[in-house]
């Protein structure tokens, strides 16, 4: 369990709390930091840029056994972004994503970001009307990995793979499925 800060409690304690979420996106030509107000906020040596209202973030909802992804989506596009748009929806797949909660004190300064999401880039789409366009995007939960199978074996080919020169599972596949005989109760009570 994660512990606030001091001041994040303080502020927490405030009549109003302003809760600001900040989103970052590694893309590999460079990062881009956006945040849910109209002004930039700075929180750990990064700069988050204000999405003024353009920009909408889908619920982060979680259940047990069941891991969903998110969905972005930028609003107010003008038609020459457009192409921008469509000539990097590739890179998008895959660009590691965080999601924090900001927690501001009265002078609207970061006094605390939890993470609350991590995943990567999956899929981008494009709605227009001709004069501006909706670029939505959605991003898979890096919790999803969980649910993926391990591909190593209890074999001693995987185990070499792993820790070459150990024998562990050296003889596994001949002692598989051969009967296990106990001594009967009489050899006990000699």
């Amino acid at each position: 369990m994660r512990s606030l800060s001091p001041e994040a409690i303080a502020a927490l304690g405030q009549p109003a709390v302003a809760l600001v979420q900040l989103i970052l996106m590694r893309f590999p030509g460079g990062d881009v930091a956006l945040n849910t107000s109209n002004w930039t906020l700075q929180w750990a040596g990064v700069s988050y840029v204000g999405a003024n209202g353009l920009g909408q973030i889908g619920a982060i909802e979680d259940a047990p056994g069941e891991v969903r992804g998110l969905q972005f989506s930028l609003s107010g596009v003008s038609a020459a972004l457009v192409s921008l748009a469509l000539d990097d929806a590739a890179e998008w797949q895959g660009v590691p994503i965080e999601i924090r909660t900001a927690i501001l004190n009265a002078d609207y300064q970061v006094v605390d970001a939890p993470l609350e999401w991590t995943g990567t880039g999956d899929t981008m789409s494009l709605q227009e009307d001709g004069e501006t366009a909706e670029v939505t995007a959605t991003a898979e939960s890096s919790a999803v990995d969980l649910l993926r199978g391990h591909p190593l074996t209890t074999s001693h080919a995987d185990q070499q793979t792993v820790s070459p020169g150990d024998r562990a599972f050296e003889y596994v596949n001949s002692q598989s499925d051969q009967p296990v005989v106990w001594p009967a109760r009489e050899w006990f009570q000699r």
